[in-house]
């Protein structure tokens, strides 16, 4: 009898998601194109990297910054987020989050931090190098707030400045993420929404994009119209995407919990992805996830493992993530989570 309950919510959860991608494939258009900043699309929380991006609903707490900012509001007094991704191409991205609880809701500041090591300056004369190194980075710094606007609905908003730079050139801009979750009593499934990165371009200025084109008028080539002029890019959308999602609770029994996630994502330089995702949790104590994603070029796979305990009157949590990157090898998460 209980085998046949679960199977019967975990049937349900799997009907739901077939009529939502049935519904986002009917759409019947293309989103392919570019933006900038794209270092805003990199998970910086291992839980949810672990779940294949797919915990827009099932995310609490301090993480809702980076994955529904309407999940702050379930910040439990203060939470520390701190974050380490080792990204493809020997990239590195630092997170830091700090919320704090405020009656009904929550306030969170944020760092985001991409960085690599120095690169060689190469040119047409020199390929092999001319011995100067040029670097390159990328910063992202919030503000948020989240509200229990009823007992079962929370709305939250972040503002960021985004701050990107290589060599001699420099863009920002200001992004602005909006996001709520919705609880209900059936079999604890949560429904999340979130509206990330909409703001202006990154507008990029500095010496090599400024002279760009007398550089090119002093080639001593000239061409009716010019192809090189439309490469010095000044200008570069923000990666804009709409996230939906669900989570339901299919086992929940003596210790044992089981909670499957899905979502959809509609990008503005991309075709909808999906994210599929799964968590076990022993005692509340001991976790295990799986994630996949479809849409995606090269990424699919990921899996992660977590831990929680009670330190001298503190919550901390240990999670690790490894999600495949196909042709590009993968990458890894590591965080700790404190809760004071």
């Amino acid at each position: 009898m209980a085998m046949t309950t679960y199977t019967i919510r975990t049937s349900g959860f799997l009907l739901l998601v077939l009529l939502a991608v049935g519904v986002a494939a009917g759409q019947g258009f293309s989103n392919v194109g570019h933006a900038g900043a794209n270092f805003l699309k990199i998970p910086v929380e291992p839980v949810g990297a672990a779940l294949g991006n797919s915990s827009v609903a099932s995310v609490q707490g301090v993480a809702g910054m980076y994955w529904n900012p309407g999940a702050l509001a379930t910040t439990q007094g203060t939470e520390v987020l701190l974050s380490r991704v080792n990204w493809v191409g020997d990239v590195s991205v630092s997170y830091v989050g700090v919320a704090q609880q405020v009656g009904q809701g929550a306030f969170g500041l944020s760092l985001t931090a991409l960085t690599m090591e120095p690169m060689e300056i190469t040119t047409e004369t020199q390929p092999d190098g001319t011995g100067s190194t040029f670097s390159a980075g990328s910063y992202a710094v919030g503000v948020s707030y989240a509200m229990q606007i009823i007992d079962r609905f929370s709305f939250g908003g972040s503002v960021k400045y985004v701050y990107e730079y290589i060599w001699e050139t420099n863009g920002s801009s200001f992004a602005f993420d909006f996001g709520s979750v919705y609880r209900t009593d059936l079999y604890g499934m949560r429904i999340g929404m979130r509206l990330a990165n909409f703001g202006s371009d990154v507008i990029f200025a500095g010496t090599p994009i400024d002279r760009k084109g007398d550089v090119i008028a002093g080639s001593g080539i000239a061409y009716a119209y010019d192809p090189r002029l439309e490469r010095v890019s000044k200008e570069s959308p923000l990666p804009q995407f709409f996230n939906v999602g669900i989570s339901v609770e299919p086992i929940s029994v003596d210790g044992h919990a089981l909670t499957l996630t899905a979502a959809i994502t509609d990008p503005n330089d991309n075709d909808t992805q999906y994210e599929f995702g799964g968590e076990y949790a022993w005692a509340d104590m001991l976790f295990l996830r799986g994630g996949y994603k479809l849409g995606f070029d090269e990424q699919g796979l990921s899996v992660g493992i977590g831990a929680r305990t009670d330190l001298a009157g503190i919550r901390s949590q240990l999670d690790l993530a490894y999600a495949a990157f196909g042709r590009l090898g993968s990458t890894t998460f590591l965080a700790l989570r404190l809760g004071l």
